[in-house]
């Protein structure tokens, strides 16, 4: 069965590179033949239609051939699979593409000793002809296949990376924002007279999350317990400012702290809970964060009291409006995981409910 990305290849139609380079390769195969006949005794009649008739068949059948090699998902597959089944592949559509050219060739050139009345050997050794000229052609549309795909491969990673590292400058820069040091740093300062060992621990936490947000700029994806252990250092400040408005609890599922995560993501849905949701109400509220085995992979939830509105002014109320929030979240996911991730909000018995599902088995 073909795989999904193979499908995706099936629908698309051949680029005009494809149509460009199918034109010189068979045009030079046929002028090399030309020139080569001119050059030395005088070529026979009817040589430019027969080579006009071996030029448009060459056309047909590698075109069908590629059709072949797209619709079985060759391209995808490792060369020890796909090498066995292009040379059969090539066999017998060299002997079609011998059929095709002999008949015509019969018909419609008949200056030529007419090509099926040849003897057995001559006739196999034009099929052989045929098999091998393909057997070429298909090396090396797997040679350009596999080049572009590497290439392709190598933009979307530096694209990824790029997006990585602005996205986690950007949490950086949240962060650090006047707001969130000025309310850390004066509850902590608040502690030390208090209770100086916890505003030792709250320093540390402080220290934890800024270093995690400048470590991580470099990193494609972390483990969901490191994930976790900032979230944790993050709430715990955050507790300090809202005290007993705030009230978290966690819900995870064992064997999951290896699990590789975008860094920063969960942490990022955390603070647009809290900043948009909890905080806004007068009483605060709960906050859940969840992270389960589920039939698609891993599910990462975040549920905070308050009221998704995602028609305010055209955007998400519950949204990050620093560019941080769902819509970048959302970009990060199909850079990394293509469509095999996904994140949905919603409002459910009375909370709003961020579900991010990723695969669990592939690392990205």
């Amino acid at each position: 069965m073909a795989s999904p990305s193979a499908k995706r290849t099936t629908n698309r139609l051949p680029r005009p590179a494809y149509w460009f380079t199918q034109l010189i390769g068979w045009g030079s195969y046929v002028g090399i033949f030309l020139v080569w006949n001119y050059l030395g005794e005088e070529p026979a009649p009817g040589l430019e239609r027969l080579m006009l008739l071996v030029f448009i068949t060459g056309m047909g059948v590698s075109h069908l051939f590629r059709a072949l090699i797209v619709r079985q998902g060759w391209l995808e597959q490792p060369l020890g699979f796909v090498l066995p089944r292009i040379s059969l592949a090539a066999l017998l559509i060299g002997a079609l593409a011998f059929l095709f050219q002999s008949i015509l060739h019969d018909l419609l050139i008949p200056e030529f000793e007419p090509m099926l009345a040849l003897p057995i050997a001559e006739l196999m050794v034009r099929v052989v002809n045929w098999t091998v000229l393909l057997f070429i052609w298909a090396l090396a549309y797997f040679a350009y296949a596999w080049f572009m795909r590497n290439r392709r491969e190598e933009i979307r990673i530096l694209r990824l990376e790029t997006a990585n590292r602005e996205n986690q400058l950007g949490n950086l820069r949240a962060q650090m924002n006047p707001h969130f040091m000025f309310n850390a740093l004066n509850g902590i300062r608040a502690l030390i007279d208090e209770n100086p060992e916890q505003a030792k621990r709250s320093i540390t936490q402080l220290s934890a999350i800024l270093r995690n947000a400048m470590a991580s700029v470099k990193r494609k994806v972390v483990p969901l317990g490191e994930e976790i252990d900032i979230v944790k250092a993050y709430l715990a400040l955050e507790a300090m400012r809202y005290e007993e408005r705030l009230r978290t609890r966690f819900e995870l599922d064992p064997g999951l702290e290896r699990v590789p995560v975008p860094p920063m993501m969960l942490q990022t849905l955390v603070e647009n809970a809290v900043r948009h949701g909890v905080a806004k109400l007068t009483e605060g509220g709960e906050l859940i964060i969840s992270a389960q085995r589920g039939s698609e992979g891993l599910v990462l939830t975040v549920r905070n009291s308050g009221t998704y509105e995602p028609n305010v002014n055209g955007s998400a109320r519950r949204s990050d409006r620093s560019g941080l929030g769902l819509r970048n979240t959302r970009k990060r996911l199909e850079m990394i995981y293509g469509n095999k991730a996904h994140i949905e909000i919603s409002n459910k018995d009375g909370m709003v409910v961020t579900e991010v599902v990723l695969p669990l088995e592939q690392e990205p």
